[in-house]
């Protein structure tokens, strides 16, 4: 059986507080007292504050690697980029990512790690949408002339979806998701 140790107790805990309240509002006295431990204790995981932030972006990256997983390339173009649509929900809805995803977003302006962060996650999107707008195109699915724009125009579309979700803006978001597909298949339809 498989134990969480403290200090990923600690990591986790910044990281629900911390997308909760924003992680300059997490104090060291609040962070120890959520896991029953002394604001002392939190020194031997952590040699500072800034060290345990540093520690939160690392254990989270890493994370978010791991759950990038092969989308299915199969199917017609809609249920290709729907699939996609969906295993990204997936990572933007769900604890913990999605505690690191808010942080990320509301710390990208003040901290240069959530920044650096911020823009990876954002390059990994670009770049698995011009695998699958590639994938489409190559296989005659879509016609696309211009790879580039509709790689950034769907990437920066799906961000914005995105960012609803970890707002909690979830009205019609659905329906918005599959009217972009469907719109996206038909611009970019074989003739």
């Amino acid at each position: 059986m498989h134990t969480t140790s403290t200090k990923q107790n600690l990591i986790l805990s910044l990281l629900k507080l911390g997308s909760e309240q924003g992680l300059q509002a997490i104090s060291l006295s609040t962070l120890a007292k959520e896991n029953k431990i002394s604001k002392a204790a939190l020194y031997h995981h952590f040699a500072s504050r800034e060290a345990m932030i540093e520690e939160l972006f690392s254990y989270c990256n890493t994370l978010a690697y791991q759950q990038m997983a092969t989308i299915s390339l199969s199917g017609s173009p809609a249920e290709v980029l729907s699939r996609a649509m969906d295993h990204w929900h997936d990572l933007y809805a769900n604890a913990p990512m999605r505690y690191f995803y808010r942080i990320i977003q509301t710390e990208a302006l003040t901290h240069p790690a959530a920044k650096a962060i911020q823009t990876t996650l954002d390059e990994m999107l670009q770049g698995q949408s011009r695998i699958l707008l590639e994938s489409l195109s190559e296989s005659s699915r879509l016609v696309i002339e211009d790879i580039d724009l509709a790689v950034l125009t769907f990437s920066s579309v799906v961000q914005q979806f995105l960012r609803r979700i970890l707002l909690d803006e979830t009205e019609d978001l659905e329906w918005e998701e599959e009217r972009f597909i469907q719109n996206f298949c038909t611009l970019y339809q074989s003739r």
